[in-house]
């Protein structure tokens, strides 16, 4: 009983600190278009990986309904691939 009292109370916290490191969430998406000649990162990443046609996205609130191609980074020299040939459609408009 005298164990159990100073244990328990031990793993929880050891428990609670291995959690808090746990998280390999990246928020950073890896999808970047050329909007008017600047570089802009998207919020999301629409992309699928791999595929053999270049990943491309629309907005759903253009009014043009301008179609964009998606690179890996900000330099906009390499583009994402993707499964499918037709743009994906991402909310928003673009800034």
């Amino acid at each position: 009983m005298k164990n159990s009292k100073f244990l328990m109370p031990m793993l929880a916290f050891v428990m609670a600190v291995g959690m808090a490191f746990a998280n390999t969430a990246n928020d950073q998406a890896s999808a970047w278009i050329n909007l008017n000649g600047v570089a802009t990162q998207l919020s999301s990443d629409p992309c699928q990986p791999q595929g053999n046609f270049n990943c491309k996205v629309i907005f759903e609130e253009d009014e043009q309904e301008e179609i964009f191609e998606v690179y890996t980074d900000q330099s906009l020299q390499t583009l994402k691939r993707s499964p499918i040939n037709n743009p994906y459609v991402v909310p928003g408009m673009p800034q």
